[in-house]
């Protein structure tokens, strides 16, 4: 949801070309069993008109440490899972996407709550202040 969430937010705004956008899970299902976008998913989308492109995640790997700038997480089981393939996160990397809000928490996961609008409220609100932490302006390249 946030991979597809995002790379809208960053072509809004005229700025995907400064963004290298990838999405991994620390559990190997969707990439053992090719589970791709989760229907609940895609009627969010379709309701919030994010256009998306089926997607099948991807395993974590300790190499994505070095090659990516921000690394955010949905819940503290995921940073602890990430911080177990990473062995620490010594350039500080790691991230709850929503520690970047006034209120940080964990984003439910609506595998298990059934409430993809709650989720897809918490990642747009995690997201829009991600963005905004990073304080690019329209003019940079």
């Amino acid at each position: 949801m946030a991979h597809m969430m995002f790379l809208q937010l960053i072509k809004e705004k005229g700025l995907s070309h400064l963004f290298e956008v990838e999405s991994a899970g620390t559990e190997e299902y969707n990439s053992i069993y090719k589970a791709g976008i989760h229907y609940g998913t895609k009627e969010i989308f379709h309701q919030m008109k994010v256009p998306y492109q089926e997607h099948i995640s991807r395993h974590f790997k300790k190499a994505d440490y070095k090659h990516y700038d921000y690394i955010l997480a949905m819940d503290s089981q995921n940073v602890r899972d990430i911080l177990a393939i990473t062995n620490g996160d010594p350039d500080e990397k790691v991230k709850r996407l929503l520690d970047y809000t006034p209120s940080p928490r964990d984003v439910k996961d609506p595998w298990y709550t059934g409430n993809f609008d709650e989720t897809y409220w918490d990642v747009y609100e995690g997201l829009h202040c991600f963005f905004d932490s990073l304080n690019i302006k329209k003019g940079d390249k």
